[in-house]
């Protein structure tokens, strides 16, 4: 079972929030005659990597509890390979199933009415687009189209349009389409004639058909903004959940494909290392991209597959020949998966694996496991190996391949944890070009689909020519112990909490959600005429008070849930959406997790300590150091430029932590950054002191406060101590008195109040600060 990240949590229960809105007032449309509602519809945007089945899934889930009558759910997708791919993942003993709240998981060409009839709960069905996507249905001989065994006179499609359950009531229909940059016109009108509820459209670049536009018009006209249509997940937190690599590396090279690709092969020998010495389960692995069955480094020749194979000119061939018989790479970890022309009388030889049915060969593919996989562009989407690491792309001769269409396939994390080893953390390209225009020209492109969307992503450049930067060593391997939450003392005021909840069992007032909703109505034959009425109804769909409250918490601080007893019986409760006890129970669960936040504390962790590692830098940017862990550090700014040679001053051993990377301490609020990653480490004999110079903001909040508070562990060789250095002399209150007069040192004194005291310089303070003896914060 996989927990979700807040972020993703927030961004499915913002998805059902929106739905609930919806169903306080259904908009409607059509005529005076035949009026219908528009469909609800949320476009989910998200950086390739963050996780969008599961969000999904988990906003599917919480819609259906939602909704009227429990709904059939048809997740499509135009690829086999990503509807396989998700079908496993939402499956019974899948990784994602417990989002779905144990609805029934089945692939569409086994839906039937009488299932859809038995189903007590909700029913998910899974296909591909091009199960239904044909025009004339009458002579179509798919599955979804065909007459059904069991009923002889209805399709599975005509069973869709029913879909009744056992009471006889129509079951809504949620469509889901992931990877909808592929949604065209011919599907979306095929998918109106089913009279849906409600679209669920994901993609990390979002393109819809004008038939689906227009239904947002609709959905405009009553009221719907552009920000209520869209849930965009901040790429900036999906890089500090770990769930992506924190950088992108992106090398050009305007040199022969052998250069390039040795240079490549000599970094992926070095990433194997540290993954032998981190313990890590995994073989780092690389792709290769280019054009087939032209002849290499020109174009518009076409390789002659009549040819011996020795002679052959397609790049997937040479690239081949280039690992297996010069850099002396296994042939059976290498992959060709491409439609590489063949011919019977020159066949290939029998070590080259070649697969050529695409989609068909994608799980014998799979189960190979190579390390070296060649491709063309049919294995972007849906291939998902959080391995591999490095990428040779083609961009000769004016070659079609887009880098940012393979970013995707390197971008994940493995285990979704970040590493101690940097290279480790990072998705490396090596662009191979004939014309430094083509390289500027991938910068840019790679720029705009991460630049404002992918903040957090470092992206490090090295043009053609340039040297690439260089990993330093450490020069002495030290610890930082790491730090957990200890929730045991927020266990009495969250259980006096629940105590104290009123008791709604028997309650049949205050249970019931009541609504009104607009009807719009319009007169045959006359587009401009249209009038409007608000009509009161009372809801029919009931969630239970467990469902609100776990929702409620899980998107604010999901860890308060350790403390929580969900099996109260006061939990049982259906409340009806919009109701009093609906309000109740979410204003139960804000006020548990502000008790847990409250009362939790942070305290050190002896097992698995931080250790730090080789940094990634350029010779010419760093600043050089001698007490320092590293060499030098480059990127200093602000006030680090300042703190940073003073620290050295000192003759203690520091380091400059890298953000997301490096060392991070669990921040206790609620918010979308989870983790606090000081600026600067120093060891003294007793403590590890870890330097922050972002100034007072964040201890103005209870999460700085419990920064400031870690509680030592027994017999710990170090004690951990976070301090905040500022500009200027401040006030107790936090308030800057004097811009210009010194800095500040902040942390508590032995009652728990802010401290701060007032220096003329840094060499004072941190002198002051890195005395064991004198440690009165």
């Amino acid at each position: 079972m996989i927990n979700l990240f807040p972020f993703q949590e927030e961004a499915a229960a913002r998805v059902a929030d929106r739905y609930l809105d919806y169903l306080e007032d259904p908009p409607q449309t059509g005529t005076v005659k035949r009026p219908r509602a528009v469909p609800f519809f949320q476009a989910l945007s998200a950086l390739t990597g963050a996780g969008k089945t599961a969000i999904l899934g988990r906003a599917v889930s919480q819609m259906a509890a939602a909704a009227p009558h429990a709904p059939i759910v048809l997740w499509l997708s135009k690829g086999r390979v990503v509807v396989r791919q998700s079908l496993a993942n939402l499956s019974k003993g899948g990784k994602y199933h417990h989002l779905l709240d144990e609805m029934d998981v089945i692939t569409l060409d086994r839906y039937t009415a009488a299932k859809s009839a038995e189903a007590p709960g909700a029913l998910l069905c899974f296909a591909t687009v091009g199960t239904f996507n044909q025009k004339d249905k009458e002579l179509s001989s798919l599955n979804v189209f065909a007459t059904d065994f069991d009923d002889t006179e209805t399709s599975i499609w005509e069973s869709l349009k029913v879909r009744l359950n056992a009471g006889g009531n129509k079951r809504p229909l949620f469509v889901v389409y992931d990877e909808a940059h592929n949604f065209s016109d011919q599907q979306a009108n095929l998918l109106m004639e089913l009279q849906p509820d409600a679209f669920l459209l994901a993609s990390a670049t979002m393109k819809l058909p004008s038939r689906i536009g227009r239904e947002l018009d609709d959905l405009r006209r009553n009221g719907w903004t552009e920000d209520q249509l869209i849930t965009s997940v901040d790429a900036k937190v999906v890089v500090e959940s770990g769930l992506v690599k924190q950088m992108i590396d992106l090398a050009g090279y305007n040199a022969p494909m052998e250069e390039t690709i040795s240079s490549m092969l000599d970094d992926m020998r070095k990433a194997e290392q540290d993954v032998a010495s981190s313990g890590l389960q995994l073989v780092p692995k690389a792709i290769y991209v280019c054009n087939t069955n032209v002849v290499a480094d020109d174009s518009f020749a076409m390789d002659d597959p009549r040819q011996p194979f020795a002679q052959r000119q397609a790049p997937p061939i040479l690239i081949w020949r280039y690992l297996v018989e010069q850099c002396g790479v296994d042939p059976s970890k290498v992959a060709v998966y491409a439609s590489l022309r063949t011919h019977k009388d020159h066949p290939l030889p029998e070590e080259f694996v070649l697969f050529q049915g695409g989609e068909n060969d994608y799980e014998v593919f799979t189960a190979g496991n190579y390390q070296h996989v060649i491709f063309n562009l049919g294995l972007q989407e849906g291939w998902d190996d959080p391995s591999v690491y490095f990428a040779y792309v083609d961009k000769s001769m004016d070659s079609n391949v887009q880098v940012t269409q393979v970013i995707g396939r390197v971008l994940r994390q493995p285990n979704a944890s970040r590493t101690a080893y940097e290279r480790l953390n990072r998705a490396n390209f090596y662009v191979r070009v004939d014309r430094n225009e083509t390289f500027n020209q991938v910068l840019k492109e790679v720029q705009t689909q991460l630049g404002a969307g992918g903040a957090g992503l470092k992206i490090v450049v090295t043009e053609p020519g340039k040297a690439k930067p260089r990993e330093y060593p450490v020069k002495l391997k030290l610890e930082v112990p790491m730090t957990g939450l200890d929730g045991r003392t927020a266990v009495q005021p969250v259980n006096d909490l629940i105590a104290k909840f009123g008791d709604y069992q028997q309650d049949t007032i205050n249970v019931i959600g009541k609504g009104s909703r607009r009807v719009v109505r319009q007169e045959v034959g006359n587009a401009n005429s249209t009038e409007s009425d608000w009509v009161d109804f009372e809801q029919s769909a009931k969630v239970s008070g467990r469902w609100i409250f776990h929702r409620e918490v899980q998107r604010r601080f999901r860890q308060t849930l350790a403390v929580v007893d969900l099996t109260n019986s006061k939990f049982n409760v259906l409340a009806g959406i919009g109701s009093p006890v609906f309000g109740q129970f979410r204003e139960l669960a804000e006020k548990v997790v502000e008790a847990y936040i409250r009362e939790v504390r942070l305290v050190q962790r002896t097992p698995d300590p931080y250790v730090p590692r080789e940094m990634l830098m350029r010779d010419e940017e760093i600043e050089p150091f001698q007490n320092a862990l590293h060499e030098g550090y480059s990127g200093l700014n602000g006030l680090e430029l300042t703190v940073a040679p003073a620290i050295d001053k000192l003759g203690l051993p520091w380091m400059r932590n890298p953000s997301l990377t490096g060392y991070g301490i669990p921040l206790v609020s609620i918010g979308p950054t989870s983790k606090f990653f000081p600026d600067f480490l120093i060891w003294t004999d007793k403590r590890v002191l870890c330097i922050d110079t972002k100034g007072p903001q964040l201890i103005q909040e209870t999460a700085g406060r419990k920064l400031l508070n870690i509680r030592p562990k027994p017999g710990a060789e170090r004690s951990l101590d976070v301090r905040f250095v500022s500009v200027g002399k401040l006030n107790e209150a936090l308030q800057l008195v004097d811009p210009d007069a010194g800095f500040s040192l902040w942390g508590l004194n032995d009652q728990g109040q802010i401290r701060t005291s007032h220096f003329e310089s840094v060499g004072l303070l941190l002198e002051r600060l890195v005395d064991d003896e004198l440690n009165e914060y």
